[in-house]
């Protein structure tokens, strides 16, 4: 069994912020992993991993049936196709997390 701590990092950190997204109605994540076979009878996804570089990108999900723990999956999927899964995509990033989570006010 391996453990992780469950948080986004990059090497040097210098943004951090947060995200929130809407599954797509019709063709979800959950959807996609079904169609690939990675999601089986009984199971949800209970996070999403993705991890972006210089010409890479990794979707990793982590699926459990709740009976028999959490499992990590290597996700062969394509930058458009992993959005496609979500109606909604929002990215929150400030230097150092300063602003995250916080009542800010700015000029137009």
């Amino acid at each position: 069994m391996t453990k992780e701590h469950f948080k986004a990092s990059t090497q040097y950190n210098d943004y951090k912020g947060t995200v929130a997204a809407d599954r797509a109605d019709q063709d979800s994540f959950s959807d996609f992993l079904r169609a690939k076979g990675i999601l089986k009878e009984g199971e949800i996804v209970k996070g999403i991993s993705f991890y972006s570089a210089e010409r890479f990108f990794d979707v990793e999900a982590y699926v459990t049936d709740d009976q028999h723990g959490l499992r990590r999956e290597r996700v062969a999927i394509t930058l458009e196709e992993f959005f496609k899964t979500f109606k909604r995509f929002s990215i929150k990033l400030s230097r150092d997390g300063e602003l995250d989570d916080q009542e800010i006010e700015f000029k137009e």
